[in-house]
């Protein structure tokens, strides 16, 4: 079964709870929350990765690496340190990923598809697992970004080019995870054609994470009875049903909001899969 990554946005401006957990004290009681639930790593972010398109407009705002770091390493002390958690930055900037593992991090979760060399140096002299993301541009969710050939075949070509990029840097290849990266840079048709293929992406060799928490195409795939657009806490069941679906594919891990939930999930899906008691 797939671990648990918990979302925790140190941001006034993420897509889905941005604000929410700004405040230091307000994240870490947050991730201790996540944990108990059930998260099995938490990934920290301190600035937003929202793509620009006609769902978010202009997308996410950019802010310095001090003001990055001032969010996100706090947060990571105490959940690294007095809860011992396994704790993941969501970074793009290499001076802020060596702070966070300083802070005792231990996976960089790199949305940019390790195009900077530096952070991959950063990750491999701590020792650090990576994540490699795909996307282009800044995730903008339109042309010449989602301009693809073939999506699936395109998507893991890129990725694995980033992680050849990430084993470069000295990373190796047991510690590097591959994200399809739903919604970056991707329509909801494109996104549903990667779920449906998260196989060829297990034959990477390398650990898959796919991230479906809350995204923009649960509700153009999904709209609501009246026709309108269900927001970002409204897709709670359309998030369920991609989980279900990248369990079933048996991925390594999903990156989810909701941790009670979908922990709960995967433990029935688990039951589900077991032989019966007393058969044969």
């Amino acid at each position: 079964m797939p671990e648990l990554w918990g979302v925790i946005n140190v941001t006034p401006d993420s897509f889905s709870d941005g604000g929410r957990f700004l405040d230091a004290q307000a994240a870490i009681a947050h991730g201790k929350r996540l944990l108990d639930e059930g998260a099995d790593v938490l990934d920290v972010g301190g600035e937003s990765s929202r793509p620009a398109g006609k769902t978010y407009g202009a997308g996410f705002t950019t802010v310095s690496a001090k003001e990055e770091i001032a969010r996100v390493v706090p947060v990571i002390e105490q959940l690294a340190g007095e809860l011992r958690a396994r704790v993941s930055i969501d970074t793009v900037k290499p001076e802020v990923a060596k702070a966070a593992l300083g802070a005792g991090a231990s996976i960089v979760n790199d949305v940019g598809c390790a195009r900077i060399p530096a952070l991959a140096e950063v990750a491999a002299a701590a020792g650090a697992e990576y994540v490699v993301m795909h996307n282009r541009g800044s995730g903008e969710v339109r042309p010449p970004h989602t301009s693809y050939d073939d999506v699936v075949s395109d998507v893991l070509e890129e990725l694995l080019e980033g992680a050849g990029r990430v084993e470069a840097a000295g990373v190796p290849p047991a510690s590097i995870w591959l994200d399809p990266g739903l919604g970056f840079a991707k329509t909801a048709p494109q996104t549903l054609a990667l779920l449906r293929s998260l196989g060829r992406f297990r034959k990477s060799g390398y650990r898959v994470l796919v991230g479906p928490s809350r995204k923009s195409f649960i509700s153009e795939l999904a709209p609501n009875p009246s026709g309108g657009a269900p927001s970002a806490d409204d897709r709670l069941g359309g998030t369920a049903a991609a989980v279900a679906h990248c369990v079933a594919s048996r991925v390594d891990a999903v990156r989810v909001h909701d941790v009670h939930v979908m922990r709960q999930l995967i433990d029935v899906m688990n039951a589900l899969t077991q032989p019966a008691e007393g058969a044969p």
